[in-house]
């Protein structure tokens, strides 16, 4: 039991390090600048931001200027339209069907019967090419994109200009009111 003996003391640290932990500090430092200067810089402008109306106009043009086969014609018009509402309004339009979007669109008066009928009348015409395989038409495609169209021009009334034509007379209150 001699080589046995009792538990030593704590051993006292020297506090002389500190120059240690400066020299690992100072390498990370210059590790973490040598990493982000070799990797390459990543820079991206931000593309502006643009409103429900302007996306809806540039899809109408693209739309017509690809002028797509007709299922596809309609599949997609009706899409801008109804991205156009979502966005413009706070509808869920692209998650509902047209019977549940038109009662959602006629309790929240937020078009005029008129809107609601040219909406009304799009949409449904649309369904019926899209699920009932009806084959309208170039003159027909020609008429729906006009309502489409038409409506986007006159419920974003103010930014008509962006169609190439004139801000639509008297839908000046009513678009001031849409966004209240």
């Amino acid at each position: 039991m001699e080589d046995i003996h009792d538990i030593k003391g704590l051993v006292p640290v020297p506090h002389d390090w500190w120059w240690l932990w400066l020299v690992l500090f100072l390498a990370a430092a210059a590790a973490f600048w040598w990493w982000k200067r070799r990797r390459p810089a990543i820079t991206t402008a931000a593309a502006p931001l643009l409103s429900p109306h302007e996306n809806a106009v540039r899809a109408l043009r693209q739309l017509r200027e690809e002028n797509p086969p007709v299922e596809e014609f309609y599949t997609r018009l009706s899409a801008i339209v109804r991205r156009y509402l979502e966005g413009q309004l706070g509808l869920r339009a692209p998650e509902q069907t047209t019977e549940e979007f038109l009662y959602e669109a006629s309790r929240d008066h937020a078009f005029s019967p008129d809107h609601r009928e040219l909406l009304a009348a799009f949409l449904n015409e649309s369904d019926l090419v899209k699920f009932a395989r009806f084959r309208p038409g170039e003159a027909d495609k020609q008429r729906a994109f006009g309502a489409a169209e038409k409506f986007v021009t006159e419920t974003g009334a103010g930014t008509a200009h962006l169609m190439g034509g004139e801000p639509v007379p008297g839908h000046e209150e009513a678009s001031r009111r849409q966004v209240q």
